[in-house]
């Protein structure tokens, strides 16, 4: 059997335009699919790219709106939209009372981009997902097998996510959205002879176990949340969003082929070896806060317990020597609100950190200080204080902590400060002394 590759396009509605700014980054990295599967937006997208309509696809999800989706908008104008929150409350309003939202503008666009007959004689093999209705039976089909003049139709079917979007009816037969029967249809693309996929995830339903094989899979996916983490982001079709959406599913695509580096942000190549710098300042300011022997104080033990844990989950290798650094590094940025969407060298990227931390600890909070300390020494319960936490602004945590970490000694109270701050926040704890670092060298 001949070597083939493929791309896997997952659902994820008004996420779609990630899939394109992947999908420009693999034309540049010379990775041509042999054949391409999809679920939902991600079948609308393959489609797109199985007729090498790259252009088109660009061209829409740059310049995607609610109107160009949903008919109950299409009269109104892109630049002078009510609040997001608005859309999904007249969307739900749709489903409830008519049995889902009419998305007939989107199958306008459809039938003006996707030509069938470019698809099926295409050198690329499109297979999308849709679920046969009320049973949630998932249902596969490749561009062979099917009928002529039902492209579209099956396309529309993929991607029908019900209750928000009505069932879709082909023959006699009710569909709604394929993500309800397997949103990453990776096995999809195996089964038919990929040997090395691209898989692209904009959706946060459960990936399928595959079945035993032997494909090298590359998975794409964004670290941060893509529509700014919105509630009903998948149904949120703005322009301003599916930007940033496309600049994130490039660098991430890049950042797969191991071209950049980073976890949450994205360095250029050779850059985060530079985190090295700041191994030791951690390693000295953690023996100073922190017992070495086991503690009888549970909030040291639990802080020192966060911090490591908070380490683990960043997604980066626990044996790399930068690894604690990087997490720092990253949260701070994070919780600074540093562009995620930029390519950074180690030096700009601390440089940004370094004038936006400053600023937190020279702004004139001292009350809000004085209040936040107070709270901290009262000796309430930790699940009181777990409970006040929410209500606290991270960037006025990361400055009182960053003053603390800058102290060249501390007493026994200032610890005991800390240590909540890393039992509760142990993101903020990092933050702070990844910028406490660079305030002090």
């Amino acid at each position: 059997m001949s070597a083939k590759k493929a791309v896997v396009l997952s659902g994820g509605g008004a996420k779609g335009g990630y899939q394109i700014g992947a999908w420009q980054a693999l034309r540049e990295l010379g990775f041509k699919p042999d054949i391409v599967t999809g679920t939902s937006v991600g079948s609308f997208n393959g489609a797109l790219m199985a007729s090498d309509k790259f252009e088109e696809a660009m061209d829409l999800w740059s310049n995607i709106n609610m109107g160009k989706v949903f008919a109950q908008f299409a009269d109104e104008n892109a630049e002078e939209d009510e609040e997001q929150e608005d859309y999904i409350r007249s969307l739900a309003k749709e489903a409830l009372f008519k049995g889902g939202a009419d998305f007939s503008p989107l199958r306008n666009v459809l039938e003006t981009i996707v030509n069938e007959e470019q698809i099926r004689n295409s050198h690329i093999d499109f297979g999308l997902v849709t679920t046969k209705f009320p049973y949630k039976k998932r249902f596969e089909l490749f561009i062979d097998q099917i009928p002529q003049g039902e492209v579209i139709d099956y396309i529309i079917a993929s991607a029908s996510i019900f209750p928000l979007i009505r069932s879709y009816k082909i023959g006699q037969t009710k569909f709604i959205d394929g993500g309800y029967s397997d949103n990453m249809p990776v096995q999809m693309a195996i089964d038919r002879g990929a040997t090395e996929i691209v898989a692209i995830n904009i959706g946060n339903l459960a990936v399928q176990k595959l079945k035993e094989n032997n494909a090298m899979i590359y998975y794409v996916r964004s670290k941060k949340p893509l529509n700014e983490g919105r509630f009903g982001g998948v149904a949120l079709f703005d322009k301003e969003m599916s930007l940033n959406n496309i600049k994130q599913g490039y660098i991430d695509t890049y950042k797969t082929f191991r071209h950049y580096e980073g976890c949450l942000y994205t360095f250029d190549k050779g850059e985060t070896k530079y985190f090295e710098l700041m191994e030791d300042f951690i390693f000295h300011k953690l023996s100073q806060i922190f017992c070495i022997l086991p503690t009888d104080n549970r909030f040291e033990r639990m802080g020192l317990k966060n911090i490591t844990e908070f380490w683990q989950e960043w997604g980066t290798d626990p044996f790399i020597p930068c690894t604690r650094a990087l997490a720092c590094g990253e949260a701070a940025a994070d919780i600074l609100d540093l562009n995620p969407r930029n390519v950074y060298l180690y030096n700009d990227f601390c440089f940004n950190l370094l004038e936006d931390s400053i600023q937190l600890i020279t702004a004139d909070t001292s009350e809000r200080i004085a209040q936040l300390t107070k709270q901290l020494d009262k000796g309430i319960s930790f699940d009181l204080l777990r409970t006040l936490v929410k209500n606290w602004d991270k960037k006025l945590i990361l400055g009182f902590t960053m003053q603390l970490l800058m102290e060249e000694r501390l007493e026994q109270s200032q610890k005991r400060r800390l240590w909540l701050v890393a039992s509760l926040m142990p993101d903020v704890f990092c933050a702070a002394l990844f910028c406490a670092g660079l305030a002090m060298n």
